[in-house]
């Protein structure tokens, strides 16, 4: 699982939900993991727990989809946005100064899943991961899980595990930093997923109990898609969130919460 703070380049460090209606997730998201919300000057809204920064919430383009977006650490997006190109991919937003904070890039890969990259500043990403209300976990799913791992072994240099039932444990400099496996053919291509057919990041936000959390997001007008059911790192569920932007639940031990802060 991805630690606070000092991410290594490759690993997942921010998530940030752009949709139409910030206001609106700011509601469904404070009332499903207990977030509260800073505005700031760059995002409609940064989103805490404990005092710690979580996720941002962000306006769409009318012709953008709701969707969570995975950022990857990156020290110098210049020269890792050449690499997206060279491998393939495309940048969605060529490198930009985010003020006070650090310096971003949006890219598509070869399979059509959009991701960020992030040079840290002031701010080296989440500063909350793997507990209750925080994200735990990223993974890439594509029709092609081989032309992904090639691509990102490329651009931010994982290495890889030996696969298991077509899933992959990306690492860096040793240790998980994702994983990427196979979509599944026979779904339709939800909120996020790429133009070639399903392609997409897949944000896994971590809960005490992962079927009263799913009970909570169908109240709130969210939808099930599938599960909950075991999963390695614990009880999963695929949802989406009132707007439709597809994020999954994972149960997580929820530890001391004055360690946490």
């Amino acid at each position: 699982m991805p630690k606070p703070g000092n991410y290594r380049a490759g690993v997942p460090c921010w998530v940030v939900l752009t949709t139409p209606d910030t206001a609106r997730a700011q509601a469904f998201y404070g009332a499903l993991f207990d977030w509260e919300f800073v505005p700031t000057s760059t995002a409609e809204a940064v989103a805490t727990r404990y005092g710690a920064q979580v996720a941002a919430v962000e306006r769409a383009r009318p012709t953008d989809p709701p969707a969570w977006t995975t950022f990857l650490a990156c020290p110098d997006p210049l020269r890792t946005a050449a690499a997206v190109r060279a491998a393939g991919g495309r940048l969605a937003r060529e490198p930009y100064e985010v003020p006070e904070q650090g310096r971003a890039a949006l890219a598509v890969d070869p399979l059509g899943a959009r991701f960020g990259l992030w040079r840290a500043g002031t701010i080296d990403g989440a500063g909350l991961v793997d507990e209750p209300g925080a994200f735990a976990w990223n993974e890439h799913l594509s029709p092609d899980p081989d032309a992904a791992r090639a691509f990102y072994r490329r651009v931010v240099g994982y290495s890889y595990d030996r696969p298991r039932a077509g899933h992959t444990l990306a690492r860096v400099a040793g240790r998980p930093a994702c994983s990427i496996g196979p979509s599944d053919p026979s779904s339709p291509s939800g909120p996020g997923a790429g133009p070639e057919g399903g392609a997409r990041w897949l944000v896994h936000f971590a809960t005490e109990d992962t079927d009263r959390a799913a009970d909570r997001l169908r109240a709130l007008g969210g939808t099930v898609v599938s599960g909950p059911v075991p999963g390695p790192f614990g009880r999963t569920a695929l949802v989406r969130d009132d707007a439709g932007a597809e994020f999954v639940l994972v149960a997580v031990p929820a530890r001391d919460s004055a360690a946490a802060a």
